[in-house]
């Protein structure tokens, strides 16, 4: 068995993964390096069931932004279609007994689920206001909207805490692969970013692997999501479209970064 692990609170800040300039050396880095350390604990992988879909809700908020109205996307219902779809996708949590208690008074008896990595297939049919609300983000990116009007296209919703290793992403997105049965021409990414108030050319991965997507991507649309900007940090969005041959390369691509 492997050794019990430590039980920590996940931290919901992002890990600054990478960035586009030299920012690294600001003063305060060493602080953020210190309060985003990684939680080096074992994972396991079930499929999502109805207790989960308040955390699922969580992890969508995370990803669109906490003040996205119904009637541009309702993320409950999506939360829902990932619940109810058991074939595919998987959340990820702390075994119980890998869990060593802090102290007598700590009553949480329960694993918490720390992560999700699942897929929704959607058209003008199924989960039409997932089509209409992307139709409507790339509006002026004819690329990316001849791929939604002419291709099969899923989102790819891959969400954790920010301090649960990257290591998780490449068994995750291989198995994922694998509960995926119908024909998919693209995948979707939905890319978590932040920029630096004070150096807008700083950019952030709050999921790192997800850099390699792009570095793969057929077209990229940025926005910014309904959210406040706190702190030093501006929240943005970014599209990806990843055509499904090159999905064999972004995970060998991504082992290799994690290794680095």
């Amino acid at each position: 068995m492997p050794p019990r692990s430590k039980k920590r609170k996940p931290n919901p800040e992002p890990e600054p993964s990478s960035s586009s300039s030299s920012s690294d050396n600001d003063d305060n880095s060493e602080d953020e390096t210190n309060q985003l350390e990684n939680i080096q604990i074992d994972l396991e992988a079930r499929s999502p069931t109805d207790s989960d879909r308040s955390i699922i809700l969580h992890f969508l908020e995370q990803s669109f932004g906490n003040s996205m109205k119904k009637s541009v996307l309702d993320l409950s219902l999506l939360a829902n279609r990932l619940v109810s779809q058991q074939s595919c996708g998987s959340v990820f949590y702390q075994p119980l007994d890998e869990i060593e208690e802090e102290d007598d008074d700590d009553d949480d008896d329960e694993s918490p689920v720390l992560g999700i990595c699942s897929f929704l297939h959607f058209n003008k049919q199924q989960n039409q206001q997932l089509y209409t609300w992307l139709m409507d983000k790339c509006s002026e990116n004819s690329q990316a909207k001849t791929i939604l009007q002419t291709s099969t296209c899923g989102l790819f919703i891959n969400e954790r805490y920010m301090n649960i290793p990257a290591e998780i992403s490449v068994p995750a997105i291989r198995t994922l692969r694998e509960e995926i049965t119908e024909q998919l021409d693209y995948w979707i990414v939905h890319v978590k970013l932040r920029a630096n108030k004070k150096d807008l050319n700083a950019i952030h991965y709050m999921n790192g692997e997800e850099e390699v997507f792009e570095q793969h991507a057929s077209a990229s649309i940025d926005y910014q999501p309904i959210q406040s900007n706190a702190n030093d940090w501006i929240e943005k969005r970014r599209i990806l479209f990843v055509s499904t041959n090159k999905l064999d390369q972004i995970c060998s691509d991504i082992e290799q970064k994690l290794k680095q």
